[in-house]
């Protein structure tokens, strides 16, 4: 993983996904976008970048930039954000195992712990 020159506003890519994901090819082009980015370091709030990516795991770029261009997925997505801010959530990655919310890179262990005192049904505080 690369650290990129730039922080792009990811907008437009959570809009194309959502495109992906009515196509079929959700898994496929995250992976594309994921790799992009932190390999390469795009600007995924491009359109062209997007389209580009979505070119290369079998989407139409042109369809998918009437979408963008449209706003087909605007709400869509806004609706999503609005959510995930109901939830507590505030940044990437965000996970929710059972009652446990939490952020950020977590070690393995951690994970494990979290899903055995979900799966226990005994609330802790974690730390």
């Amino acid at each position: 993983m690369k650290r990129s020159p730039i922080v792009p506003n990811s907008r437009l890519s959570f809009e194309a996904s959502e495109f992906a994901k009515d196509k079929g090819l959700f898994p496929e082009f995250h992976t594309a976008c994921y790799k992009a980015f932190w390999e390469n370091g795009v600007n995924l709030g491009d359109p062209e970048v997007l389209c580009d990516l979505a070119q290369g795991v079998g989407l139409n770029p042109e369809e998918l930039q009437t979408h963008l261009q449209a706003g087909t997925y605007t709400q869509q997505t806004r609706d999503q954000y609005d959510e995930a801010l109901k939830l507590g959530i505030r940044a990437i990655p965000s996970f929710i195992i059972g009652p446990y919310l939490f952020s950020g890179a977590q070690p393995y262990e951690f994970f494990q712990e979290v899903a055995r005192r979900a799966q226990d049904g005994n609330p802790q505080t974690l730390h």
